[in-house]
């Protein structure tokens, strides 16, 4: 795989999930055609059929992503990783969503905040034997809503069950603290995880978390 390849993708990814003009998108398909030769069939045929789409319609529409998940998905050696923000409603449907990508082929799934930031050091699941990959979350600020204050304050409250093993003053603390607007929401301390893991790029609508 070369390296410029990877980028060419990985650029292609950047403009997908920010919805760029549609004549920077098409300028890099071209350039990719242009260069047949150095890059493997899948994406000169990729970029061979998104030049000639009809652009008429929303940009970039479902059929794009489709396109791009599958190619993706049959060249997992480039290394990124489709997240659909729009999958996730809720704590428990972010991690349904991060074992469909992250471990399909595991027998087990992961369901907490550390076992996140287990899996992105690598070592299990779809990348554990290449560690710089690239994460693209599509729709994210749909995601950002889900997993907002009010998902939270829910998670803080059901960690002060009576019942409840894990130490209550510590999220009594997390409650107050996003109750008085400082703390953070779940998806924050999402991001704040995958920041963490400089080998992994993060690819998202800047717009939609800054």
């Amino acid at each position: 795989m070369k390296t410029d390849e990877r980028n060419l993708v990985g650029a292609l990814a950047q403009l997908l999930v920010n919805g760029a003009e549609i004549s920077e998108f098409q300028t890099i398909l071209a350039s990719i055609i242009s260069y047949s030769t150095d890059f493997r069939p899948e994406l000169i045929e990729l970029a061979s059929r998104w030049l000639s789409a009809n652009y008429t319609r929303e940009f970039p529409n479902e059929t794009f992503w489709s396109d791009f998940q599958q190619f993706i998905q049959q060249n997992i050696d480039l290394g990124f990783a489709l997240i659909d923000g729009k999958n996730i409603d809720d704590i428990p449907s972010f991690y349904t969503e991060i074992n469909r990508v992250y471990m399909p082929h595991e027998d087990w799934k992961i369901g907490s905040l550390d076992g996140l930031d287990d899996l992105l050091y690598g070592g299990f699941g779809k990348f554990q034997s290449n560690k710089n990959h690239s994460m693209i979350w599509k729709d994210i600020a749909y995601s950002k809503n889900a997993l907002g204050i009010e998902t939270t304050i829910a998670y803080y409250q059901g960690k002060l069950g009576a019942t409840s093993p894990f130490n209550h003053h510590h999220f009594q603390h997390k409650l107050k603290e996003l109750q008085s607007g400082k703390g953070q929401t779940y998806f924050d301390i999402v991001a704040e995880i995958i920041r963490s893991h400089p080998k992994i790029t993060w690819i998202y609508q800047q717009t939609a978390i800054g």
